[in-house]
């Protein structure tokens, strides 16, 4: 008779989400049919389960091993694995949430690159997310990379004709080396926090997208909250203080305009 699991797994779109009593998290991984009963056959627990810090370590279990790594065996081929772990390369948790598993979130690194951007990007980023909101997604559909900006600051654009708007978000596509796109993460922070500008033209990007804030009129009473609604449809008001974006997610699919 096989062992039950302790966790409790729930499939939401196309995510597993792992939990266990006692613990201040939700786990994350990517479904996938082949592997689910494996994986929810087994108790997983936290490397870190005790530390009085935010960050609880890595998910693991005795028979499979850190679920990360399970996860890119599974995506990649245990052959693919062994051979970048031999080069000296570890699996990176793009957005240093390592109870992320999903594949998005997962991505070959040099080790000394994963330690730099451990004492860099990932700290500015933590520090900067309540100015401007920078991560780093893989769209495993079509290799490329994204770093998303999310405005909680009020950043204004112009357009050609000397037209300005207010921007919600900034979206780069890359279709290069993860590393580069690292660099480029931390550049973007780098020079926002020093010269309070995000110049996009400096990048390795391949394209770009721009999302412009909606324009809705507010009572004096609704400047200072947090949402407002308008057709039932709710809106976050950002610029204030008030409420942040901690991420903007990626847009599945995209392909460098050559591509397409």
């Amino acid at each position: 008779m096989p062992r039950t699991s302790k966790n409790k797994f729930e499939i939401i779109n196309d995510e597993i989400h792992i939990s266990k009593e006692g613990w201040p998290l939700i786990g994350l991984t990517t479904y996938r049919e082949d592997y689910y009963e494996e994986l929810t056959s087994k108790t997983w627990t936290l490397t870190k389960a005790n530390s009085e810090t935010d960050d609880k370590g890595y998910l693991s279990n005795k028979t499979l091993g850190l679920l990360h790594r399970y996860i890119v065996a599974k995506w990649y081929g245990q052959d693919v694995l062994d051979t970048m772990t031999q080069k000296g390369f570890v699996v990176d948790h793009l957005n240093n949430n390592h109870t992320d598993c999903r594949i998005s979130n997962l991505e070959f690194l040099k080790k000394a690159y994963n330690t730099a951007k451990g004492q860099a990007f990932d700290v500015d980023s933590k520090m900067m997310e309540h100015h401007i909101a920078v991560n780093i997604f893989k769209d495993f559909s079509t290799g490329c990379y994204q770093i998303t900006i999310g405005c909680n600051d009020d950043i204004v654009g112009e357009t050609k004709d000397g037209k300005k708007y207010h921007i919600t978000a900034i979206m780069l596509l890359y279709d290069c080396d993860y590393s580069i796109v690292v660099n480029d993460a931390e550049n973007i922070l780098r020079i926002y926090e020093t010269e309070g500008r995000i110049d996009v033209t400096k990048t390795y990007a391949c394209d770009v997208k721009v999302r412009k804030a909606i324009d809705i009129q507010l009572t004096e009473e609704e400047k200072n909250g947090a949402v407002v609604i308008r057709d039932g449809i709710p809106y976050l008001i950002l610029g204030t203080g008030n409420t942040f974006l901690n991420s903007v997610h990626f847009e599945k699919g995209w392909q460098p305009p050559e591509k397409k």
